[in-house]
């Protein structure tokens, strides 16, 4: 796991751009989503800077910080750490969670 990065555009620039991963946003210590780019599809990166054009709803632009992790099963590690997620906090983070 990479540390928490500012979730600005210019710290977002230097995120991967290619292979698949997942990524989560905070605001402070909060995590408010865990998502993932699959492997061959959009990168870690493209999937932030939607994100930061809130592209993917209002709530993950209140994101303060990021962080990335690579993966060979991106979907599955967003599983493993949505489940741990779950299991801790008895819901999903703010942002994951369906309307």
């Amino acid at each position: 796991r990479s540390p928490k990065w500012p979730f600005t555009p210019a710290a977002v620039e230097y995120s991967p751009d290619e292979g698949g991963g997942v990524y989560g946003l905070w605001r402070g210590e909060t995590v408010l989503f865990i998502g993932s780019a699959q492997v061959g599809g959009k990168s870690i990166k493209a999937d932030l800077v939607s994100h930061l054009k809130g592209e993917r709803g209002a709530c993950t632009q209140e994101a303060t910080h990021y962080g990335w992790e690579l993966s060979q099963d991106p979907k599955q590690r967003e599983l493993e750490l949505l489940k741990e997620y779950l299991e801790r906090h008895r819901a999903y983070p703010r942002c994951n969670q369906k309307h």
